[in-house]
């Protein structure tokens, strides 16, 4: 990249009378450490990004370890978090970036860091960057922002951002990075992140999921994307809903939708059964006869099988107007929905199709913003009840066969009752794909 080629740049152009970072540095006194300076990294370019990263660590933490488009890193001095481009008009999970952004760096880091590339510095769209931040964080993110960008000369036209914005910081990449960013926060205590756009809930539900996968990062994290770098350790592990290995680079959602009452608990219970015997011991999701809703938020299973990680999740009834906090639950299930990373069990009850499930696969996608039917299986319960075949049931209801038409016909039905584990196995066979998800190099699929 042209510009870093020795990583020996100023803080600050130190043209005459021009004050410089060292300045900065000479007016604190060094005798008064900081905790370990937690930082997340924003920016448009990730090769720059990165470079901050390395300059701020002395190039002494490997960023191997990602999640969900972040990268992590950390040594003993500095914990570092890169994030996905958060000014992308066209991301399709911004709600989830800064989400994941909090959880992985609760309660608030000591810094945040806005990286400006030679690509990227018009002064109108860094201001725009900076906005965002604030409507994001709130407006005083910036006591605890520093703009970085990539030469003194882009640094030279940026430089009235420091009376535009109250109390931001604004320097060149350089080797004394580390240091300057020390000195800027001693006495100043670390970001709080507030709760007006996201809750303090899901936040919270996110971070100790985050944690109960035992991964060496703290705030500890688990890999959801397949070009992981191999699986990282484990700690402290759930023996409830972990596996006895760690978890690795594999992560698959089988998600449970539906209006209250089909069964999604059952369903839930009978899969569980037959793919984690072990942990189905007793009744993980309470299931009962009750004419009004069981579940009320997310319940999430995590387990292992031949070294990929299979996430079971029982949703609410989204669509239930008593369901309380109900954007809480739709946020969290988002973590788990998202494109090549799950499939949608839409649970329906045979013999019982109501005007409430008229229309749910298009509330389902308008909700969570993407077009689940490509990952969707129709999961007909209470199969005992059908005294024929299924295909009168579906077709004596148009608005049930356009649900299974739009699903690519994908159906199965569910004995619950039935201790049989075949109805599983052709289950997970009608998942889009399940070959390339479930095994390696032509091997057996590991569900099946």
């Amino acid at each position: 990249m042209r510009g870093i080629q020795s990583r020996r740049f100023q803080s600050r152009p130190t043209d005459s009378g021009e004050h410089t970072a060292a300045d900065d540095m000479s007016s604190h006194s060094c005798s008064q450490p900081t905790e370990n300076l937690t930082v997340v990294v924003f920016g448009k370019k990730h090769d720059f990004k990165t470079t901050i990263g390395n300059i701020i660590s002395d190039n002494k933490v490997t960023f191997g370890q990602k999640f969900n488009d972040f990268v992590l890193g950390h040594n003993n001095n500095v914990k570092i978090t890169i994030t996905p481009d958060f000014f992308d008009e066209k991301c399709l999970y911004p709600d989830q970036y800064i989400i994941d952004c909090m959880a992985l760096s609760l309660p608030g880091p000591r810094m945040f860091i806005l990286a400006i590339d030679s690509e990227n510095s018009e002064q109108e769209e860094v201001m725009a960057q900076i906005s965002k931040l604030q409507s994001i964080f709130r407006d005083d993110v910036t006591k605890h922002l520093a703009v970085i960008t990539h030469n003194v000369e882009i640094y030279k036209s940026l430089s009235d951002l420091e009376t535009r914005f109250k109390n931001i910081k604004l320097a060149t990449a350089s080797e004394s990075l580390y240091s300057v960013c020390q000195n800027w926060c001693v006495g100043r205590k670390p970001f709080q992140y507030h709760y007006e756009h996201y809750s303090e809930a899901v936040i919270t539900r996110r971070r100790k999921e985050l944690e109960n996968m035992g991964c060496s990062y703290s705030p500890v994290f688990h890999h959801v994307r397949g070009d992981v770098n191999g699986p990282s350790p484990s700690s402290s592990q759930n023996a409830e809903t972990v596996a006895e290995e760690d978890m690795g680079a594999f992560v698959f959602n089988i998600i449970l939708m539906g209006k209250a009452g089909t069964g999604k608990s059952a369903c839930a219970n009978t899969i569980l059964t037959a793919l984690k015997p072990r942990l189905a011991t007793k009744q993980v999701f309470t299931s009962t006869l009750c004419s009004m809703p069981v579940t009320t938020k997310c319940e999430v299973v995590s387990f292992r099988k031949s070294k990929k990680e299979i996430r079971l999740v029982d949703t609410p009834d989204f669509f239930n107007t008593k369901l309380q906090n109900r954007q809480e639950h739709i946020e969290e299930c988002k973590t788990y929905c998202r494109p090549g990373q799950c499939v949608v069990l839409l649970v329906i009850q045979v013999g019982r199709f109501t005007e409430g499930e008229v229309g749910i696969l298009e509330k389902l996608e308008d909700t969570f913003g993407w077009n689940i039917r490509d990952s969707t299986i129709v999961l007909f319960t209470h199969g005992e009840d059908l005294k024929n075949s299924l295909g009168p049931f579906i077709h004596e209801q148009p608005d049930l066969q356009h649900i299974v038409e739009a699903c690519g016909y994908r159906n199965q039905v569910f004995k619950n009752t039935s201790k049989d584990s075949q109805q599983v196995t052709e289950l997970i066979k009608k998942i889009p794909n399940y070959k390339n998800i479930f095994s390696k190099s032509g091997a057996k699929c590991c569900l099946c």
